[in-house]
């Protein structure tokens, strides 16, 4: 009885350790999630994984390797907390002898109520470091997906108007920092009139489009209506054609799988807002409300706030 007294007080040690590290980690702003400010729009949360659908040979892509490298510690958290959940558990097991034999009225059995004291911490530190390591686990999936989307977004050719030529270039060359201006891209995919719908819509406020470094990219979902795109698009260097490249569809096929996962229309377009560097800012079903975008950023500048990470 007295070694699983031991037992007993090292699950309370271990429980201990969980919640002084549990504090730790989150100070440093390890289990901390990014947010995104709610709007008027159906969002699109993005998804915990990448589609089922994806290629064996996406699954050890250079991405996925310079997602883990950016976070290295990713997968010794989740080994941590999961050690200390099993720690847990191990003493809430040498618990249950201790509680029978105080049942069952046993030479020098522990009084009831320690026994079922011993028996709730150790129970209610199982249950707690088991979320955390389900959170962790969670977390690093997500973290692992965007980083992963955000090379794929980088990566993606277009074919820009630049000072009255068409220019190729990469998304990634339109960050901050780069050589050339950089650009907020707003990638809408859908069909021949959803695109059309966004091109007329932000030719209305063309100016402000401008001005406020937006760049609108069009992404059929079909095969038609290339043509009567390029020709909606002309003229306007707030617009972007897409250049031919698998990676424009394998980001529909990533897109159609986060709508399909939360049980929204997959008919209605999607349009995915990028920041000057690079990161998603937010994502929506319907034609984005560019007037209400581009007051945004003038207002923003206007009383001196940041531009260059929206």
């Amino acid at each position: 009885m007295a070694i699983m007294g031991r037992f007993a007080s090292s699950g309370r040690r271990l429980f201990c350790l969980g919640f002084l590290l549990t504090i730790s980690l989150n100070c440093q702003g390890f289990l901390s999630g990014k947010t995104v400010s709610p709007g008027s729009r159906q969002r699109v949360r993005p998804c915990e994984a990448m589609p089922e659908a994806m290629p064996e040979e996406r699954k050890f892509s250079n991405e996925r390797l310079r997602a883990e490298t950016e976070d290295p510690f990713a997968k010794v958290k989740v080994a941590l907390f999961g050690f200390l959940t099993a720690g847990a558990g191990v003493g809430l097991l040498f618990i249950l002898p201790r509680l029978l034999g105080t049942l069952l009225g046993a030479p020098r059995a522990s009084p009831l109520e320690k026994v079922l004291t011993d028996l709730g911490i150790n129970f209610a530190a199982m249950i707690f470091l088991g979320f955390l390591t389900y959170q962790e686990w969670n977390g690093e999936s997500v973290r692992s997906q965007a980083k992963e989307e955000g090379a794929l977004i980088a990566r993606l050719p277009v074919q820009v108007n630049l000072n009255g030529k068409d220019v190729d270039v990469k998304l990634s060359d339109l960050r901050n920092g780069r050589q050339l201006l950089p650009r907020r891209p707003v990638i809408c995919i859908g069909n021949e009139q959803f695109c059309l719908d966004c091109i007329d819509a932000s030719d209305k406020v063309g100016e402000a489009m401008a001005r406020c470094d937006f760049l609108l990219i069009p992404v059929l979902s079909t095969t038609n209506g290339r043509t009567a795109i390029s020709e909606a698009a002309k003229g306007k260097s707030f617009v972007a054609l897409p250049k031919d490249s698998e990676d424009w569809q394998l980001l529909q096929e990533i897109q159609l799988a986060q709508v399909r996962s939360q049980g929204l229309d997959e008919a209605t377009g999607q349009a995915i807002i990028v920041k000057k560097n690079g990161r998603v800012g937010t994502r929506f079903l319907g034609v984005p409300d560019w007037n209400s975008l581009t007051q945004e950023v003038d207002a923003r500048v206007q009383i001196g706030l940041d531009t260059d990470n929206i």
